[in-house]
């Protein structure tokens, strides 16, 4: 037996139980992110459309505080 093998199949990160565990967290990482960023995206917009809204008013001297 290879002297190097021993100590490499003694870390569980390189066995079929680590390899399938680092697969689904990168999935679930991935979805997550996912879901994350399109809420981001929904808010960045949302308050783009609150800032012009906001400007346009300003424009207008509709809103006193502004």
């Amino acid at each position: 037996m290879n002297a190097l093998a021993v100590p490499v199949q003694m870390i569980p990160e390189f066995g079929v139980p680590g390899i399938l565990s680092t697969l689904i967290l990168i999935v679930v990482v991935i979805l997550v992110a996912r879901v994350v960023l399109s809420i981001a995206l929904k808010v960045a917009v949302v308050a783009a459309l609150v800032a012009g809204v906001l400007w346009f008013f300003g424009l207008l001297r509709l809103i006193p505080f502004l």
